[in-house]
């Protein structure tokens, strides 16, 4: 590649984009973002406004004089620094680097796309750019580093010359340690790779943690692209190496499906399971087959979500995926529950309203009368706490919603007696723990699809609703048959209190017989 006035050079930072994500998350700059932020939510820093490069209009969010002066930022502010083939125009580039340093957060990422010198002319050289200023190789840079920057750590280092680059890639993280550092070079290599793809909901990651014990058998590094979302949920798992964590919308919809193209070409194995139920055996509003007829729907969809991942990964299928709660996680329920009491954990609603059963204060009235040792604990996010209105003076009744990690509820779950509630992340944390005695209200999903494979599990259908099971997802109740009298799913309302009580008050009266033989 040359320098030549009559071609674009534009969109350098295209090159590289699928690269950074991981290193771009958050608040941060794009510093000479040209007329092509890499990303939308970079702020892109340019120092030309309302003028036309490479007959593209330039629309900088804000307008900086000089890259050496970021003034306006405050220290520390950033959560990463962006800035692709701009550092060789500026003459002082130590002093641009310390600036940028400067308003990067501790654990905040500088990032650099460089012109590589051995591979573009240098400068003075036929066919070089005639406005560079400088030649790096990643050596310059660091050396740089060493000299103005506290706590510099280099986590990744590419030297990129294939098809139409000539760059390197440069990714430094700023750490509270003083020094220098280059983790890269420490690093293992892993020899043979894996990556599993989920987004979505606290239940979807757990479904996806079945097939990860299965790759660790074969041998893999396995690493998991997720959201924070995701990553929350099976961060302590032993079964993931790595984690590749993108933001919500941090890659843009119509552009997932370059960028996972892109990333399955660094791996050797590449297990997208990114809309894998909701595309398969979940009918989705918009497309063909949440219109059919609910017969046909049932038949083609009635299959099992956790084999279907397993086949979809081409592993065997073995029902052993779990929540894995940390030491300081179980000690923290130890001293909620205590000793001596019968725990249930209530899971109020699932990620969508008709999930939600009208029926629950009756459930829990009925065990309270029932299981007098028992104590019952309501769980849920923030707008659950309407739901928990009329127990303010039930001392067996715990209020949790909104108050609590989802960490912290899982883990509840986990070392509970009972849990009841909608199908939801709650109940598929703990679908294959014997201990856990599972009371799930079916909704939108079959037997087939969920709770198959449990153990110790007491899945309660709906009765005379012949739109169950729908194997459709409800985004609110548009498409759903509403009761009435109460607002709530049909298929809901059709599920006595008795039938859901039932299964954890006889689970009571076996601890409570098991208990006084102990004693």
């Amino acid at each position: 590649m040359v320098w030549r006035a009559e071609d674009p050079q534009g969109n350098e930072s295209g090159k590289i984009r699928w690269e950074i994500v991981p290193y771009t998350r958050g608040h941060g700059l794009d510093i000479g973002c040209g007329p092509h932020k890499a990303f939308p939510h970079f702020i892109g820093c340019d120092s030309l406004k309302d003028v036309e490069l490479f007959g593209i209009a330039m629309n900088p969010d804000k307008v900086i004089e000089d890259a050496c002066d970021l003034t306006c930022f405050s220290d520390e502010s950033m959560d990463f620094v962006f800035s692709s083939h701009l550092l060789e125009h500026i003459l002082d580039y130590r002093a641009a680097l310390k600036e940028w340093w400067r308003v990067i957060k501790t654990g905040g990422h500088l990032v650099l796309y460089l012109p590589h010198k051995r591979f573009y002319p240098n400068v003075g050289q036929p066919g070089s750019n005639p406005d560079h200023k400088h030649d790096f190789e990643p050596s310059d840079i660091k050396a740089a580093l060493r000299d103005i920057a506290e706590g510099a750590d280099i986590v990744e280092c590419q030297e990129r010359n294939e098809g139409m680059e000539y760059s390197f890639l440069l990714v430094v993280r700023k750490t509270v340690e003083r020094g220098f550092a280059n983790s890269y070079l420490t690093a293992k290599r892993p020899k043979k790779t894996a990556c599993v793809v989920r987004y979505g909901g606290f239940g979807d990651m757990l479904q996806a943690a079945c097939i990860l014990p299965a790759l660790k058998r074969q041998g893999y590094h396995v690493t998991m692209m997720t959201t924070p979302r995701g990553q929350s949920v099976i961060e302590h798992d032993p079964n993931v190496d790595a984690f590749y964590i993108q933001d919500d919308n941090q890659v843009p919809n119509h552009c997932l499906h370059d960028f996972w193209e892109w990333q399955a070409k660094r791996f050797d194995r590449f297990v997208n399971l990114s809309e894998s139920i909701e595309g398969t055996l979940l009918a989705m509003p918009g497309r063909a087959n949440h219109q059919w007829p609910h017969d046909i729907r049932h038949k083609y969809l009635d299959r099992n979500y956790h084999e279907w991942t397993a086949e979809l990964a081409g592993v065997p299928f073995k029902p052993e995926g779990r929540f894995y709660a940390t030491p300081g996680e179980k000690a923290k329920v130890s001293a909620l529950f205590g000793d001596g009491r019968f725990n249930v954990v209530y899971a109020l609603s699932g990620s969508s309203q008709h999930k939600f059963y009208a029926g629950m204060d009756a459930v829990i009235a009925q065990i309270l009368l029932s299981a007098p040792k028992a104590t019952i604990y309501l769980t849920g996010d923030e707008a659950c706490k309407i739901l928990e209105t009329g127990w303010d003076n039930e001392p067996r009744v715990v209020k949790l919603s909104g108050e609590q990690s989802i960490r912290e509820t899982l883990a509840m779950a986990q070392m509970a007696h009972c849990v009841v509630g909608p199908e939801t992340g709650v109940l598929n944390a703990v679908g294959f723990d014997e201990g856990v005695r599972k009371v799930c209200l079916l909704s939108h999903s079959s037997h087939e699809n969920l709770t198959k494979h449990w153990v110790n599990s007491f899945p309660v259908t709906p009765v005379g609703v012949d739109c169950y099971p729908c194997h459709r997802l409800h985004y609110g109740m548009k498409f759903c048959r509403e009761d009435a009298e109460t607002g709530c799913a049909q298929c809901q309302m059709s599920i006595a209190p008795a039938r859901v009580s039932a299964p954890i008050i006889e689970a009571y009266q076996a601890w409570e017989e098991e208990t006084r033989e102990a004693a």
